[in-house]
């Protein structure tokens, strides 16, 4: 049985109960990693973790070179193990941040409703990894702001969070066919560029928002 250590980031105990070695014992381990491009940065993390109860005048200890350079590794009476590696490609990220409030906002909202979607790191950025569900506009000083966002059909229990009036530039906002009580609440009236709002399908109650009604009856927003 492993013993989780307690740090940051664990590997899977099924990876770390298994490992490779030279098939001869007097053999080198070996890996090779062909770079695409050789300007391009990456990042190596190798796994070392004893599977074999070891005999009290053994010992597995090995040396440690790269692209044929010698780092560390003093003798040993065992060949090399390694469990597992990992290679990141280290990629220029040169989109602006997510604006931080929103960032706050859409934390809180991940929170409250357990969402299980691919919700990891900045909601906007890069572009091709937008949070499912946003989009996203730059304002005047190229930062994303959240314009739009789909929970619909997402399984949302409770009230509307009041996280999302932290969503300032957002302008369409779907709630639709979950199971959310409680009334319409009054901070949805703090959205200015509101245009769309969807909430249908859910166990809301009591009355909407006079200033949400005013602006229905304008048409310039959708109920």
């Amino acid at each position: 049985m492993l013993k989780q250590q307690e740090d940051d980031y664990k590997p899977p105990a099924i990876v770390m109960s298994t490992a490779v070695t030279p098939v001869n014992e007097s053999a080198p381990l070996q890996f090779y990693w062909d770079a695409d491009n050789v300007n391009d940065k990456y990042y190596f993390y190798m796994y070392f973790y004893e599977v074999e109860k070891l005999s009290a005048n053994e010992t597995r200890e090995f040396n440690f070179t790269l692209n044929g350079e010698f780092l560390y590794g003093p003798d040993s009476t065992l060949p090399p193990i390694l469990n597992a590696i990992e290679v990141y490609k280290v990629k220029d990220l040169s989109h602006s941040e997510t604006q931080q409030d929103e960032v706050d906002a859409m934390t809180n909202i991940k929170k409250a409703y357990g969402v299980s979607r691919n919700w990891q790191g900045d909601p906007c950025a890069p572009v091709n990894y937008m949070w499912k569900g946003l989009n996203c506009s730059s304002d005047g000083n190229n930062i994303p702001r959240i314009t739009s966002l789909d929970l619909s059909s997402s399984g949302l229990i409770g009230k509307i969070a009041s996280s999302i009036s932290k969503l300032t530039m957002l302008q369409y906002l779907d709630l639709s066919n979950n199971s959310l009580s409680g009334s319409l609440p009054d901070f949805l009236t703090q959205l200015p560029s509101l245009k769309v709002l969807k909430v249908g399908k859910n166990k809301l109650t009591g009355l909407v928002p006079n200033e949400l009604l005013e602006r229905s009856k304008l048409r310039s927003l959708s109920l």
